[in-house]
């Protein structure tokens, strides 16, 4: 993997992570799911913290890039879910301008 693919696609990881485990957009399937699991079980753990889902959001990550890596679809996939991060990532941090 050239550095440019690994770090869009650590982005998209943490990308991807973000909208498993705290978007507003998947609220929903989220408490949905959620509701059907053990409040206390590992399962709807996994689905709420950011450290046990990457792990698996990662590997997938890499199963990808080993299947499609080097192909411009998976890159223009993972560059866009690391556009995504990077801006919402530096929104959070503006000022209330």
């Amino acid at each position: 993997m050239d550095t440019v693919t690994l770090a869009l696609t650590a982005l998209a990881t943490a990308r991807v992570t973000r909208l498993i485990t705290t978007d507003r957009i998947t609220q929903a399937p989220r408490n949905a799911v959620l509701r059907r699991l053990d409040p206390k079980g590992l399962l709807a753990y996994l689905l709420v913290c950011d450290w046990c889902s990457s792990v698996y959001v990662g590997a997938a990550g890499a199963g990808a890039w080993w299947a499609w890596g080097d192909t411009r679809v998976f890159t223009a996939i993972v560059a866009a879910l690391a556009f995504s991060y990077t801006a919402g990532f530096l929104a959070s941090r503006e000022s209330g301008e």
